[in-house]
């Protein structure tokens, strides 16, 4: 444990770090007030159908109505070069704010300078830094986030044993997550034999389970000891090919902690740990929808924001019961029953 508080407390350190770079290199983003005008908030979603994104298009919807707004919810259906076309729509449509999900601006920079110069802020959930016509980039901790499961991983397996990772090498915070957890493996001298990346245009789970099973059918002499994947959608059924192929010697951590994920931390005996940050979201819901008042108030706004969430680790020792998110304060878990 003290390894793990020693690697975050580097981790944060070097997040304000880049924090703080995008305070220097800000500029300042000011419309006239919109008044009674009724607000129309555009949400571009990467893939709506991953649980963890579809739980944030609720919360948006949720936020915006509490303020008498209206949302709308565009699926890129994990087609990124669709990613252009929806903004110039919402753009076009006349939105007053727009939000991304998981949706690298480096693929639609010129709609995103567009948006900007027509006065529609844009924010962006889990993207890049430094883009111009940016408000801000809203992301959890995914640097450590990847080196937390990693050293979880690494904890729970002799040094010198082979592992498996999945990650999406077409998302950028996901190969950040790699990259770290990669790192923390080289010092752990834990071998990654095969670094599985999804197949466009296949079921990202179905896919998932085939690319697993296929590599440990592979490993006759069974060396693989864990796998480490970088979101849920990957890692529940990465644990599933470990156990039908009766691989009860492989252990599995992940990264983001939807329902599901909880759901196989408490009955997979192979799934050990997550790494989430879903008991924040409050926080990070606030806070968007405080830079889009303020912004709609006539307020100047700072561009080019870095806005990190604090993510922690799940074990099953500390897996909330269920129906509710883990919490590292108070009680240690927060229910939200409309959203589970």
């Amino acid at each position: 444990m003290k390894k793990i508080n020693r690697f975050i407390t580097v981790i944060l350190s070097f997040a304000f770090i880049i924090s703080a770079l995008g305070t220097v290199n800000a500029g300042t983003f000011k419309i006239e007030p919109k008044g009674d005008k009724k607000i129309k908030i555009g949400v571009m979603d990467l893939n709506s159908a991953w649980e963890v994104a579809a739980g944030f298009n609720k919360m948006y919807k949720k936020w915006a109505k509490a303020r008498g707004w209206d949302c709308q919810v565009f699926d890129l259906g994990f087609k990124i070069e669709k990613s252009q076309a929806v903004m110039e729509n919402m753009v076009s449509a006349g939105y007053d704010a727009i939000i991304v999900n998981w949706t690298a601006p480096s693929y639609y920079k010129q709609q995103l300078k567009m948006a900007y110069d027509k006065g529609i802020p844009v924010i962006i959930v889990a993207g890049e830094n430094m883009i111009p016509g940016m408000i801000a980039n809203f992301v959890a901790w995914d640097t450590a986030m990847g080196g937390l499961t990693a050293e979880f991983l690494a904890g729970n397996i002799e040094r010198g044993s082979k592992i498996l990772a999945y990650y999406n090498s077409g998302i950028p915070v996901a190969v950040k997550r790699y990259n770290f957890a990669k790192a923390v493996f080289a010092d752990s001298k834990l071998e990654i034999v095969a670094a599985l990346t999804p197949s466009t245009g296949k079921d990202p789970e179905q896919d998932a389970f085939d690319k697993v099973t296929n590599t440990l059918l592979a490993d006759s002499k069974k060396e693989i000891k864990g796998i480490w994947a970088q979101s849920d959608y990957m890692g529940i059924p990465a644990a599933r090919a470990a156990l039908a192929l009766n691989r009860k010697d492989i252990i599995v951590v992940t990264a983001d902690d939807t329902p599901r994920a909880y759901d196989a931390l408490r009955n997979m005996p192979n799934m050990l740990g997550i790494a989430g940050y879903n008991g924040n979201v409050k926080i990070f819901l606030d806070d968007i929808y405080a830079i889009f008042e303020d912004a709609f108030a006539g307020k100047p706004v700072r561009t080019n924001q870095y806005r990190g969430m604090n993510v922690y680790l799940v074990t099953k020792e500390t897996a909330p019961p269920k129906g509710f998110y883990y919490n590292p304060g108070g009680t240690g878990y927060e229910g939200r029953a409309k959203d589970y």
